[in-house]
Order: C-alpha cells, then sequence, then structure tokens
C-alpha cells in the first residue's frame, strides 16, 4: 500500500489541524486554510506528548512535529507538508508562483523572515538598528503594492504570521511604526476575513 489512501465519501467531514497555541507556523496554517475558504477544525495540544501515529504516512522520525494535519485516514506533519497539502485542498485558487523570479524572491523573503529576523526578535531591544534595516527594506519592497511581490505569495502568509504574534503580544508599533507594512497587514486581514477569529483560540 502507497503512502496515500483512499478517502470514504463523507462530506461531513473536514480536516483537523493540530496545532501549538501562539505560534507562527499555525498562524501560517490557519491563514491558508481560511484563505483557501477550507474548513477546518483546530485542536490544540500540548507539545510534549507524543503521539506515535501523526507521521505515519511518510515514516518521519519527528512523530509530534507539529503542525499536523489529519483528513479522514490522511495524516501528515510539518509545516511545509501541511500547507503543500492545503494549498492544494481548499476552492480558492492555489499560491504558485509561476515566473521564476518571483518564486525566487518569495524563497528569498522567507529566508530573511527565518533566518535573520525571527531570531533578532526573540532578543527585540538588543538589535533594534538590525531590525529597522530588514522593515525598512520590507517596506520599500512592498511600497505601494498588495504584496510583497508583484502577487500574493507564501512570502506574505509567512510574514503575516509573525507580524501577527507580535500584534497579539503587544508589539503592534513594529508595524505601525512603516506605513507601507501597516497597510499591506491591513489589507491582508481583508483576504483571510475569519483569521481573526480562529486565531482568538491559539493566542496564548
Amino acid at each position: 500500500m502507497g503512502i496515500f489512501k483512499k478517502r470514504s465519501a463523507n462530506p461531513q467531514e473536514v480536516p483537523t489541524l493540530i496545532c501549538e497555541y501562539s505560534n507562527p507556523e499555525t498562524y501560517k496554517c490557519i491563514f491558508l486554510a481560511n484563505y483557501r475558504n477550507l474548513p477546518i477544525k483546530l485542536k490544540l495540544q500540548d507539545t510534549s506528548k507524543n503521539d506515535e501515529k501523526v507521521a505515519h504516512s511518510l515514516h518521519l522520525p519527528s512523530a509530534n512535529q507539529f503542525p499536523i494535519i489529519k483528513d479522514e485516514e490522511f495524516t501528515v506533519s510539518g509545516t511545509n507538508a501541511v500547507l503543500t497539502y492545503l494549498n492544494i485542498k481548499g476552492q480558492a485558487p492555489s499560491i504558485h508562483p509561476r515566473k521564476a523570479r518571483i518564486l525566487a524572491m518569495q524563497q528569498y523573503w522567507i529566508q530573511v523572515l527565518v533566518k535573520i529576523f525571527q531570531p533578532l526578535i526573540e532578543e527585540f531591544k538588543f538589535n533594534d538598528a538590525k531590525l529597522e534595516a530588514i522593515l525598512t527594506e520590507l517596506s520599500n519592497t512592498i511600497d505601494s503594492k498588495d504584496y510583497i511581490l508583484e502577487e500574493f505569495s507564501l512570502a506574505d502568509i509567512y510574514w503575516f504570521a509573525v507580524f501577527k504574534i507580535l500584534e497579539d503580544k503587544g508589539q503592534s508599533q513594529v508595524i505601525q511604526k512603516y506605513q507601507h507594512i501597516a497597510n499591506w497587514f491591513a489589507k491582508l486581514k481583508d483576504i483571510a476575513p475569519n483569521f481573526d477569529d480562529l486565531t482568538q483560540k491559539v493566542a496564548a
């Protein structure tokens, strides 16, 4: 038998997203599911608990790698795998940049976020100059556009998730200080209108 199993036809079943409280990876998945008009059930789980079955479909070495998506008999874990699944599963147009330069810049901004920006905000008070340089470049890149790139991309979702965590923690000044970023942040809330309601359940 292969990795993927045959689904039983049941229109009442919706995927379950098992996730952590107040985690950017959780916010990314919730945003994409909402954007793609995909109903999901949220299940919050203590990450110290180990579920040996959550990654059995891909035989992942880390069994409790959150977030996790369960859709009937199908289970997969890890942000990239879950985002890929949600990006195909929903009803709205999927996010697949077709131009090489847009795809490359999407990955560039994701790397800047994950490798540089997120580590810096762990020591927020000690890295103001570096943070300002990154946010200034991001603001200039957005300028008057609706999105970070020429079209909506995963870069928007990744950055939005981290900014939303900061907002939830009372650090919205990081966003409001840069008008282009503030405008972009507001526009992204509009394209995922149920996001705030869903994330209230996972904000801690």
